[in-house]
């Protein structure tokens, strides 16, 4: 089974950057470009696990994010929070939950992948 994975951020440098470095990895890559599309390909394509900036045109990750806790079909993706700002600024809109976490930018690829395969489990993903 190949791991699917979406990835949602509005700069293409990071979008390109990681659907390069996970489709290297084996695993299937959609790419969208806003909150809304995030939400809106999660329901369509049920990935097993989300990648998302969270600051974007459309809609915040995090909006997305309780966009898709109330669909039972998506409600058990985990996800992982980027941004470029620390944890203390943004822990306030972040959602408590053990099937998620937050990265801060620059990222380390290694570290995040490590994330990546420790969350897989949680959305499905059987190696």
């Amino acid at each position: 089974m190949i791991a699917q994975i979406l990835i949602a951020d509005d700069d293409a440098a990071i979008t390109g950057l990681l659907d390069d470095y996970l489709s290297s990895k084996g695993n299937r890559v959609i790419v969208v470009n806003d909150g809304y599309q995030l939400a809106q390909k999660a329901g369509e394509y049920r990935p097993h696990l989300i990648l998302t900036d969270i600051q974007m045109p459309g809609a915040y990750g995090s909006s997305a994010y309780q966009v898709l806790q109330k669909d039972p079909a998506t409600r058990n993706i985990p996800m992982i929070f980027i941004s470029g700002h620390p944890y203390s600024k943004l822990e306030k809109i972040l959602p408590k939950d053990p099937k998620t976490r937050f990265v801060q930018k620059p990222l380390d690829l290694e570290a995040l992948y490590n994330l990546i395969k420790e969350l897989l489990p949680l959305g499905g993903y059987c190696p």
